[in-house]
């Protein structure tokens, strides 16, 4: 009994009604099929990268590109950015090199020290376009140990002659 119910309270199609849908339905599709190639697009993400600790600032530690939205000549000024970086950091920055490519490098703010800080990088990439669409990449940047001579912060770091 209790089927029953179920079934006559399910609507009833008719074949019209279920042809429009299916044309609709294969138009949508057809739609994001034809216009995935068509949206702001940050190329080669996500990505990953190795940087030697203590690197000058302005090394470039990666390239990367836009693909415009057919409705934008350019990008927004001031994009992309980093909007989060985990941890949090202002250890690297974006360069722009022309209107759709970009570098990301090393402020030396603070420096990086393959000792004293994280050993890895998630940096949030954020892009808008003129027309306004937008799109967001990370990029994994790890630190690489170099051996370093050793320090001395004592009495043997002052030469004396006796």
């Amino acid at each position: 009994m209790h089927w029953d119910l179920m079934l006559e309270s399910v609507p009833y199609w008719k074949s019209s009604e279920l042809r429009n849908m299916q044309e609709t339905v294969c138009l949508l599709v057809l739609l994001g099929v034809v216009s995935g190639g068509d949206c702001l697009q940050l190329k080669e993400f996500p990505a990953s990268c190795f940087v030697p600790e203590n690197t000058s600032p302005g090394t470039r530690i990666y390239n990367f590109s836009v693909t415009l939205s057919p409705l934008a000549s350019s990008v927004s000024s001031g994009f992309p950015l980093i909007i989060n970086s985990s941890p949090l950091t202002r250890a690297f920055s974006i360069n722009g090199l022309s209107g759709k490519n970009f570098e990301v490098v090393t402020t030396g703010q603070p420096p990086l020290d393959f000792e004293t800080m994280p050993k890895s990088f998630d940096l949030q990439i954020y892009v808008k376009d003129e027309a306004g669409a937008m799109d967001l990449g990370l990029l994994t940047v790890k630190l690489k140990d170099v051996n370093e001579p050793p320090m001395f912060l004592d009495n043997l770091a002052k030469e004396s002659k006796i």
